[in-house]
């Protein structure tokens, strides 16, 4: 399999943009060496270069170029400059790829005459119908329930953006759908439920349940996600899982993992400090308490999230004070690291100073995990001693969820329990070989051992929201 490293990272230039430039015949030695000289000379990366068209006077390239907005702009205006060439585009592959929608439905059936219509459709469809009255459990066979997933949003915590709203955040529900489908072959459906308020979206999602094999709820913002998750999973009897929470646990917890059966350590020998009490913090301190790490001290914007604090605790920040922070430490974000041996960022970027990292115990682990931009970068992080630094690149949800999901379906379990959620780490961190902290997002077995892990796991253990 090919390196973990997408090209935008490798190079530091987070858009694709295809550029296509018309040149003249007579002109084109001279005018393609102007062309590179033109990209390189602003810092853009070239990915590819083709041939598009050629006609009695002139050639069409198209250059695929790993760029910035302001760096692809003085390409354009450069490139214009040059005897022979003109623009004819540039397009931000980002929007092309969304370009009506990075998913459909489509019929599983050809429809080729009128015989064909009748049996997929009316009157044939009819008596699919009247059996599945008769006898509800046949719509696992006869529909595609058993392999669909609602991916529920309201689109107040999308990615790094935060609160943009539903329908700003489709874009992002049909990407997971377009995961869904490649790495487990699952149909995903994006659910928009335009509501800030937790009863009416589970009341909402809980009427539309019936046409789907499990849910996902993905980027709704904490505390509300708490009650929703919560509520969902009581009240339906199919699988329910909220990515941030327990799709960020379950990559975190695999990372460890992997690490820790490569370097000898123990995770009965950790301490650790998570900044970040949200959502993704939240589930990442119990999965890892569940692990066999003794006491994790969570912080917010505030500090440490300990007993007896009253400024900014919600109900869930007081549960969370009664299970963690056995010595119930006070302060802030560098007072807290200081002696311990793991931390893990999932908060805001630029957090950590190199001074902190020095501060922790020998051999530190810092996993830094901030959408887009981590807590302390890789580079710094190794630099004051680390000995692991990741961010959230390499720590990626999308190794778990697509095949945690395919488990549970394939079980027709009607939950996902703590204990499928350690299986599918274990299995993770079991894939990942060499030097690599992660297994390759791309390699289709990893999405089946992680399938088959939880399959396995299916039916045992914990819920995984109380």
């Amino acid at each position: 399999m090919g390196s973990l490293q997408a090209l935008q990272d490798r190079f530091v230039r987070p858009t694709v943009f295809t550029l296509r430039l018309a040149i003249s015949q007579g002109r084109l030695d001279d005018a393609l060496a102007g062309i590179v000289s033109a990209v390189a000379q602003s810092g853009t990366k070239i990915q590819s270069m083709s041939l598009a068209e050629i006609d009695a006077d002139q050639v069409m390239y198209d250059l695929a170029l790993l760029s910035t907005d302001d760096r692809i702009t003085r390409v354009k205006e450069s490139c214009s400059g040059i005897d022979g060439v003109k623009v004819r585009c540039v397009l931000d592959m980002s929007f092309e790829s969304h370009r009506g929608g990075a998913c459909e439905m489509r019929s599983r059936r050809p429809i080729k005459s009128n015989t064909d219509l009748r049996i997929v459709y009316t009157p044939g469809v009819a008596r699919v119908c009247k059996a599945i009255e008769a006898d509800a459990a046949l719509a696992r066979e006869f529909t595609n329930v058993a392999n669909k997933v609602a991916i529920c949003t309201n689109g107040t915590a999308i990615l790094g953006l935060g609160d943009i709203g539903a329908l700003a955040g489709l874009p992002v529900m049909e990407g997971k759908s377009a995961i869904f489908w490649e790495f487990a072959g699952i149909s995903a459906e994006p659910v928009l439920i335009d509501t800030k308020d937790a009863d009416e979206f589970i009341n909402v999602m809980e009427k539309l349940a019936c046409g789907f094999g499990a849910i996902q709820v993905e980027d709704v913002a904490a505390p509300e996600c708490f009650k929703i998750t919560r509520e969902l999973d009581r009240r339906l009897k199919i699988p329910v899982m909220h990515d941030d929470q327990h799709g960020t646990a379950t990559v975190v917890l695999a990372g460890l993992y992997s690490y820790l059966r490569k370097s000898g350590r123990k995770m009965t020998d950790l301490s650790c400090v998570i900044s970040g009490a949200g959502a993704a913090g939240t589930a990442i301190a119990d999965v890892l308490m569940l692990a066999g790490i003794a006491d994790v001290v969570v912080l917010d914007r505030r500090g440490a999230i300990h007993r007896g604090r009253v400024e900014g605790m919600s109900p869930e920040k007081q549960m969370l004070a009664e299970r963690t922070n056995k010595a119930n430490q006070k302060g802030g974000i560098a007072e807290i690291m200081k002696g311990k041996e793991l931390f893990i960022g999932v908060s805001q970027a630029d957090l950590v100073s190199k001074d902190m990292v020095r501060s922790m115990a020998k051999d530190p682990i810092v996993m830094a995990l901030a959408n887009p931009v981590g807590e302390i970068s890789v580079q710094d992080a190794y630099e004051a001693g680390a000995a692991l630094a990741a961010d959230g690149r390499m720590v990626n949800n999308a190794l778990a969820y697509p095949g945690m999901f395919r488990g549970a379906l394939d079980a027709n379990t009607d939950m996902i329990t703590m204990e499928m959620l350690m299986a599918a780490a274990k299995a993770l961190g079991d894939m990942a070989h060499g030097e690599a902290l992660m297994p390759e997002m791309m390699d289709p077995a990893v999405h089946k051992a992680v399938a088959d892990a939880v399959r396995g796991t299916a039916g045992k253990g914990t819920p995984l929201v109380q």
